[in-house]
């Protein structure tokens, strides 16, 4: 206890001027760090992270030295060295966890609902069912869920998720949540009617 005491009062300490360097120098080694990466897609993407990948790094290496969640060792590291080992175990914690989770869910799932909105905006002139079917689905797969109700309403007047956000005050990583719940949903809901769509 005493030296997480001292740990808060040794951050507490650095001066703005200071704080803003380190800053400066902890988000050009998350660029380098994040550097051939796919973060449009994966671990490191918004969708995944719920923010900007590099806004998250740096925001989550400071949030766990401050909320002592990671030990600062003053007498073996700098405060950016000690930020660097931090944002290096995030990087990596979060790689597992996407390996993890991507083997638990199917592969195709966001592929298969995505190809049928491409077929469907596609085809909306000329085929008029499949244009149907997927709206009644949406319907039907948001009336038991106030949230996922508003989303579908969100999802016909806004642009992209930024605009949703906005719209509906909530953040991006609820708004992914909600996608891939709603995508689970009309899924299962368009298997039942498998003859329909052609």
């Amino acid at each position: 206890m005493e030296k997480d005491k001292e740990i808060l009062e040794r951050l507490h300490a650095i001066k703005d001027k200071e704080w803003l360097e380190i800053l400066d120098k902890l988000t050009v080694f998350v660029h380098f760090k994040l550097k051939g990466w796919k973060i449009l897609r994966g671990a490191h993407s918004e969708q995944n992270l719920g923010v900007e990948p590099v806004e998250y790094y740096v925001g989550e290496a400071i949030g766990k030295l401050f909320g002592l969640k990671w030990e600062w060792q003053f007498e073996k590291y700098s405060l950016i060295e000690q930020l660097k080992r931090i944002v290096g175990s995030l990087i990596s914690t979060n790689v597992e966890n996407y390996r993890k989770k991507k083997e638990k869910v199917l592969p195709t799932e966001n592929e298969t609902l995505n190809v049928l909105v491409e077929k469907v905006n596609a085809n909306n002139e000329n085929d008029n069912g499949n244009y149907q079917l997927f709206t009644e689905a949406l319907e039907k797969c948001s009336q038991d869920d106030e949230e996922l109700q508003l989303y579908v309403m969100a999802l016909d007047e806004c642009n992209s998720f930024d605009d949703m956000s906005i719209e509906l005050g909530w953040e991006k990583k609820k708004l992914y949540s909600l996608q891939q719940k709603m995508t689970r949903r009309v899924i299962k809901y368009l298997e039942t009617k498998k003859e329909l769509v052609k």
